[in-house]
């Protein structure tokens, strides 16, 4: 795929200028351990956590909804990207989903929010020349005060999209993003994004592929809130069915068929599970009446003066973990026990009630980061 080294010749701007040389350090003797914006922000939550995760490589068995979704949908959103020609973006998209084994609930959200972002935005998609998708890029983690390269790790991940924008001629790597936070204009959402450390070590990631990135473009679906209801079920007639405790349908003292349900007498209205597609289109019928709260973008730029903060952050942090796993100390941190509005998967560890032992709760990886293919 093309790199359009061209752009290297005609690109001063002074936040691209130390990386000339940044990626020209000496090679090192021995392969380096990999280390990702991931495990950094794991090290930044809770040493022990990283510890676990990264150290030791032990991971709980089951994946929290939240990466089930994430991953679900930048599958899809991939093969969006991908799709050129004759194939159709929302059914490479779908396809995608398609092969992941999914309950029919879960597929059908999925499936909404991918068909919501592909009308959200299939008529943006011209202004974009896609120049790489999911790639992988592997480089020198440097002291930004030296320039000296680290001698313990190499700084790696995977940037979703890489695109030129026709429209203003500016090489614009693109990051998808699912949250049930929200994402209005003005909310915390994107103020957290001016010191996010991804944006910034992907922007360098970028470019040591050999794309001088001029800014991000933001691609944030807020997930759906809507749960599979309770629908009640009806007689031929349209009349809901409610029956007593010896499982018969209850009247009103007017001789007609109860609908409603009454805990103290027993009465139980019957009901049975929204199907996938009642709840697909009730989900669809939510982003149709307010697509802005459910598909959003913005761009992220970053100066000279913030990729150099962002690089000193990264530095340091790198150090904090390669000492403690000289020192072999990793304290916990009980701030970060709760989020995503539940427990970390190494709280019953922490606290005594979970053995690392259990195989009901948790596995050894072989590679650390599973978002990469193939680490040292």
């Amino acid at each position: 795929m093309e790199t359009y080294d061209a752009w290297k010749s005609t690109d001063t701007s002074p936040v691209e200028e130390p990386l000339e040389c940044d990626y020209a350090v000496k090679a090192p003797k021995r392969k380096l351990r990999v280390i990702t914006n991931s495990e950094l922000k794991t090290a930044r939550r809770c040493a022990r956590e990283h510890y676990l995760a990264y150290e030791r490589g032990i991971r709980p068995i089951a994946e929290p909804e939240p990466f089930i979704d994430g991953n679900a949908i930048h599958a899809g959103l991939a093969a969006w990207w991908l799709a050129q020609g004759d194939i159709e973006p929302l059914a490479a998209a779908l396809a995608e989903l398609d092969r992941l084994e999914l309950d029919a609930h879960k597929h059908a959200k999925l499936a909404v929010m991918l068909t919501g972002y592909h009308e959200r935005w299939a008529l943006h998609r011209h202004h974009y020349e896609v120049l790489a998708v999911e790639r992988e890029f592997r480089m020198p983690l440097v002291n930004p005060e030296t320039g000296k390269r680290s001698r313990t790790y190499d700084l790696g991940g995977k940037v979703d999209v890489v695109a030129k924008d026709l429209r203003a001629n500016l090489l614009v790597l693109i990051e998808h993003k699912t949250t049930s936070e929200d994402i209005g204009p003005g909310s915390t959402y994107w103020k957290r994004l001016l010191l996010d450390s991804q944006i910034s070590i992907y922007h360098d990631g970028a470019r040591a592929l050999g794309y001088p990135i001029d800014e991000c473009l933001y691609d944030v679906l807020y997930k759906p809130q809507q749960r599979p209801l309770q629908v009640p079920l009806t007689d031929e007639l349209g009349v809901k069915i409610v029956l007593d405790a010896q499982g018969q349908r209850v009247r009103t003292k007017q001789g007609k068929y109860r609908e409603t349900a009454s805990t103290a007498d027993g009465y139980v209205l019957q009901t049975r599970q929204e199907t996938p597609e009642e709840y697909a289109s009730r989900m669809l019928d939510a982003m149709i009446n307010e697509p802005d709260k459910y598909f959003q973008r913005g761009v992220v730029v970053r100066l000279g003066d913030e990729m150099t903060e962002a690089r000193f952050d990264t530095w340091q942090q790198s150090r904090l973990v390669a000492e403690a796993e000289t020192l072999e100390r990793h304290p916990r941190n009980p701030d970060s026990c709760l989020r995503y509005n539940r427990p970390c998967d190494y709280f019953g560890v922490c606290t005594g009630t979970e053995s690392l032992d259990d195989p009901a709760l948790f596995v050894t990886v072989d590679n650390i980061h599973q978002e990469l293919s193939e680490v040292a």
